[in-house]
């Protein structure tokens, strides 16, 4: 008895397909291809599955997203803030903005010059 083999001319598909990380042909295609090559290696997210890879870039999304609206939200109050705060640690007093414009000879309608706006600046402190 002999035993016999059947061997198949074509072999099967490979498994896992790995058609997504093979290179378009369009040029926009392999800018945006390349583009996502690019965050997923730098992320180390070629190592993960599918679920993960969704899990992981919705916590980020999220993340991106809190801190983009408290930055839209609470930084023009804090640079007011700040403003303030500058002011007084230049004049030693909390108290009226238009003296630091008077120094710095920006007031506006009173025909001043920058000098005199800065050497009579010391007369309202």
């Amino acid at each position: 008895m002999s035993a016999s083999t059947t061997t198949t001319a074509q072999l099967a598909p490979a498994k896992p397909n790995h058609e997504f990380t093979r290179r378009p042909q369009s040029k926009l295609g392999v800018f945006f291809w390349r583009r996502r090559m690019w965050f997923e290696s730098t992320f180390v997210l070629s190592m993960l599955e599918p679920w993960e890879k969704i899990l992981l870039l919705s916590v980020f999304a999220m993340l991106f997203l809190l801190v983009s609206s408290a930055v839209l939200k609470y930084l023009p109050h804090h640079l007011v803030f700040m403003w303030r705060r500058a002011i007084y640690y230049l004049w030693g007093q909390e108290g009226d903005e238009r003296i630091l414009w008077q120094w710095l000879g920006l007031t506006a309608g009173d025909g001043s010059s920058a000098a005199a706006g800065i050497f009579g600046a010391h007369k309202e402190l």
